[in-house]
């Protein structure tokens, strides 16, 4: 027997858009595979005489009201931001339907709140496409790993991180050029503050470890750097020492306490991590019973992100997804400070500073496997004093880099990096 449902679509924006194709485009295909039939009744927009290729025009509507009262059982919000986002999912839950989102910013603020309402609702929360767009790692955290007590979880989150610094280590640029050829292609912004300075990462992460973890993290829990400070030269000494700079978001749970990170950091070129190039995303999860698995994919785009939004719409028909779990108990953060291998570089005005350096970070009990000076690419009136310590903490680190600024070498031409293992 065929099941029929009716979607209210609430934004058709680039996944909006896609969400339309692929409900249209492989309509038999869905009802033979699920036996759901899917009929999209409204759809807002901001302005209806904009040109929209494939969207029926007679279904487009400016009135909130007219998709969220039109008989629809289901509510995809596709609008993004905070408002008036939440207010269209808590309206769509009160009148009892499910809901489908993408939308990562919000899931992060009161992703738990929202969940609450649709399991005292008795309807279903979806949201695969908030995270690594078209990469189903939301329904494996959820369903395929349900009987692992996941340990750690770590990956590239942010195709634009990813893009740029693939852009950096292969075409051999500096930053602002890769940025500016991820702009005209589509992965970055106009505005890119949210991707490279690592909040669109951290929005992600933290709600991956509310999932994998079940439990609540505060929304200011995650340590946030993000790749505006790396340099040509950083890619180029990285890859001479064996390494390969990625934006990388883990989590990893310690009894009663998890700690979350978003930063560059170096990855030996034989981690699993290290392969992943230019837009594409990637989770590595670790599991008490499978161990290791890497969940790898397009993180963003039109038909990616709809293929993981219809995945949602297609559960729920089949009264088998969405997330109406209650939150678990609320878990500390802490700040982990593991001993670590770390990548140095000093802009110096002589290259006879490293010994300075040198003598500063072995004074703070910081062991040095490799330094060099050498002519800085980006002004050839200086140099660079690039150093690769033996494993140390974070804060010594931080104490070293603050001695060296005393002695009047510039602190803020100074770039750390950890080397993740």
């Amino acid at each position: 027997m065929i099941r029929k449902l009716k979607i209210g679509l609430l934004g058709c924006g680039t996944v909006g858009r896609g969400l339309v194709e692929l409900v249209g485009k492989n309509d038999a295909l869905i009802r033979q595979r699920s036996g759901v039939e899917l009929r999209i009744t409204k759809i807002l927009v901001r302005d209806l005489e904009k040109e929209r290729l494939g969207v029926d025009r007679a279904l487009l509507t400016t009135q909130p009201a007219r998709v969220l009262n039109n008989g629809c059982d289901l509510v995809v919000e596709l609008v993004g931001g905070i408002e008036p986002a939440r207010s269209f999912i808590e309206r769509s839950l009160a009148r009892g339907k499910h809901v489908v989102t993408a939308n990562k910013a919000l899931l992060a603020l009161d992703g738990f709140s929202l969940m609450k309402r649709a399991e005292g609702q008795k309807v279903r929360l979806g949201f695969e496409a908030s995270v690594c767009g078209g990469i189903p790692i939301i329904r494996a955290l959820r369903d395929g790993l349900v009987g692992n007590n996941i340990q750690r979880l770590s990956g590239i989150l942010n195709g634009t991180c990813n893009y740029i610094l693939t852009r950096m280590k292969e075409d051999r640029v500096e930053f602002e050029d890769a940025l500016r050829e991820a702009q005209a292609r589509g992965f970055a912004e106009a505005d890119p503050t949210l991707d490279i300075d690592g909040h669109d990462a951290a929005q992600k992460l933290k709600i991956l470890a509310e999932l994998a973890f079940s439990a609540q993290v505060d929304a200011d829990a995650v340590q946030v750097e993000g790749i505006r400070g790396i340099a040509a030269d950083d890619v180029q000494a990285a890859t001479e020492l064996g390494f390969v700079i990625k934006h990388v978001a883990a989590a990893e749970l310690s009894e009663d306490a998890v700690s979350l990170s978003c930063a560059p950091v170096l990855l030996p070129m034989s981690h699993q991590l290290a392969g992943i190039r230019d837009e594409n995303n990637a989770v590595l999860v670790r599991g008490d019973a499978v161990g290791e698995m890497l969940f790898s994919g397009k993180g963003a785009g039109s038909l990616p992100s709809a293929s993981a939004v219809l995945s949602d719409v297609v559960d729920i028909a089949c009264h088998k997804g969405g997330f109406s779990l209650s939150p678990g108990s609320r878990v500390s953060a802490i700040t982990r400070d593991c001993a670590s291998r770390h990548y140095l570089r000093f802009t110096v005005g002589n290259p006879s500073d490293i010994g300075l350096i040198t003598t500063v970070l072995e004074r703070n009990r910081i062991g040095v496997v490799r330094a060099a000076a050498v002519w800085a690419r980006s002004d050839s009136r200086k140099h660079q004093v690039r150093v690769l310590t033996h494993g140390c903490s974070r804060r010594a680190i931080e104490t070293s880099v603050r001695d060296i600024a005393g002695t009047g070498l510039e602190k803020s031409k100074c770039v750390v990096l950890r080397v993740a293992d």
